[in-house]
């Protein structure tokens, strides 16, 4: 196997002294989400890295805003650097906190590398693996902590709480989310809207 190709695998050793860490109603979290949706969604379509299956489901959120930003925009503000008008004006940005502590597994924990896992799992495509590890987390533990893919640092910046699938009506939920457009403005990114029309000027005739 050379160096080049993808180490990780589905989970093959026991997890159950995989390394934890506790995430409690005292730590804000921010959740970047369409205006027509309740931030405490769990997803179980695939769509996500760590997506459960139904029943189960999977809702992603950040430790900070910034990250909050890139994640929701993802592949397309890598890319080109700036978000477009037309999909931050169909979302905006909620502070939130759990209802009460969840016990997580730790992926950014030192000891996470002697159960087999590497930093693949936040940045591998296509997800079936990321999901296979997510399955074998959430019989354990209550969701998981992460590094995402679109913000660098050595920090762990995100958790992925496990729970029924679909929206989680009972869960507090922050009564005045800021619209999306100023929250990712205010984090220095450019929202703009797409030229109405391209102009092509023919090179000049030698």
């Amino acid at each position: 196997m050379s160096r080049d190709s993808v180490v990780l695998g589905p989970p093959s050793r026991p997890l159950h002294r995989f390394p934890d860490c506790k995430l409690t109603p005292a730590q804000p979290l921010h959740r970047g989400h369409s205006t027509g949706n309740g931030p405490w969604w769990f997803a179980s379509s695939g769509g996500g890295r760590f997506d459960l299956t139904p029943p189960r489901g999977t809702c992603y959120l950040a430790y900070d805003e910034l990250t909050a930003i890139r994640e929701t925009v993802g592949a397309a503000l890598a890319i080109a650097g700036v978000i477009s008008d037309a999909f931050a004006s169909d979302r905006q940005l909620s502070t939130l906190a759990v209802p009460h502590d969840h016990r997580l597994a730790d992926t950014c924990a030192d000891t996470a590398a002697d159960f087999g896992l590497t930093r693949e799992l936040v940045s591998m495509t296509p997800y079936a693996v990321p999901q296979d590890w997510a399955a074998a987390f959430e019989a354990l533990f209550a969701g998981i902590r992460y590094q995402t893919r679109f913000t660098t640092g050595p920090n762990p910046n995100a958790v992925g709480l496990f729970g029924p699938a679909g929206e989680a009506v009972t869960w507090p939920i922050d009564p005045s989310p800021e619209p999306f457009t100023v929250a990712a403005r205010r984090n220095g990114f450019t929202v703009a809207s797409p030229p109405r029309s391209v102009r092509i000027v023919p090179p000049p005739v030698s």
